[in-house]
């Protein structure tokens, strides 16, 4: 009989944390939870989000038990569906705060919807509390020095000590936290409708499609109908070659950037190129890649247009 081979574990200041890299791993962790009857598991997570890589990427899931924090190197694991036992239909409650973001992120990502959830985020505003986590738990450190490493590059390998401490520290409070929100909103009766709002977070589909934010290049309601399709064509073709030299959009051209091209009418690989290059000192954009990129984007404007142009047609008649 095969033994799931037991994380490395390390330690953190203050709390104790075990690092889990390996499939089997997750196996041993799910044993341990379970002989130790966990009722409920903190939980956070960290990735990326457009801000250095393209896309939405899970980068490691934070979970503590009130004793030991445990964090899963995701990029590390062959499958993601063997983070299925300890987190979709769990035999223990996940205590987010705010998991809205997280819950798409690990939908688009890992293909998972995690439940059973208590966000706490939803108790916090049903109660009219103001701030967020950090404000909330009372952590010790600014919050811009939060902000810095919440868009840290979560995809670097190893992750240095002071961002596997930050990812413990997102965790600790929760439970604690957890419990005091949860007594305030039983003494002024409001479990019954924090219970419902809760449910909703968790039940509710989340989709990630970049495509369809096109309607973000500023102004864009007020551009005329060959304006607007010439801002879908750009925004379009901008994601289909951020997509594969994997890029972060933003990098490749801002939002301003593509209004400013939708002003100026620029539809030619040449002159969009030389237009994003002219003040780059990185991610110099190729022009026939580019270009490739502008024809793929035509033929997906097409069918998208003819699909919305028949949705039309069906309720006018």
């Amino acid at each position: 009989m095969h033994t799931p081979q037991r994380p490395k574990e390390t330690r953190h200041p203050a709390v104790p944390f075990t690092l889990v890299r390996r499939d089997e791993e997750l196996a041993s962790l799910y044993q341990r939870l379970s002989a130790n009857r966990c009722g409920r598991l903190a939980i956070d997570v960290e990735g990326e989000n457009n801000l250095h890589r393209y896309g939405i990427h899970v980068c490691l899931i934070q979970l503590f038990d009130g004793a030991r924090a445990f964090l899963i190197d995701t990029l590390a694991l062959k499958s993601s569906a063997r983070l299925a036992p300890l987190l979709v239909k769990a035999p223990w409650t996940l205590v987010w705060f705010d998991a809205t973001s997280d819950l798409l992120a690990m939908r688009h990502s890992l293909g998972i919807k995690p439940s059973p959830i208590l966000d706490l985020a939803v108790a916090s505003r049903l109660l009219g509390k103001e701030g967020g986590l950090h404000a909330l738990t009372s952590r010790s450190g600014s919050v811009s020095a939060k902000t810095r490493l919440q868009r840290a590059n979560w995809m670097r390998r190893p992750l240095p000590p002071v961002m596997l401490e930050y990812a413990v520290a997102d965790v600790t409070g929760l439970l604690p936290l957890a419990d005091s929100l949860l007594r305030e909103l039983e003494e002024k009766g409001l479990l019954p409708e924090f219970e419902a709002r809760n449910l909703a977070v968790q039940e509710t589909e989340r989709t990630w499609d970049p495509f369809s934010n096109y309607t973000r290049v500023p102004g864009f309601k007020r551009l005329s109908p060959k304006g607007r399709r010439l801002a879908r064509l750009l925004w379009y073709a901008r994601e289909l070659y951020a997509k594969k030299r994997d890029l972060p959009s933003g990098n490749v051209a801002s939002k301003e950037d593509l209004r400013l091209m939708v002003d100026r009418g620029l539809r030619t690989q040449d002159a969009i190129a030389r237009f994003l290059n002219k003040n780059k000192r990185r991610n110099y954009i190729d022009p026939v890649a580019f270009g490739s990129c502008l024809r793929e984007a035509e033929r997906m404007v097409e069918e998208q247009l003819k699909k919305e142009g028949e949705k039309t047609a069906d309720k006018r008649g």
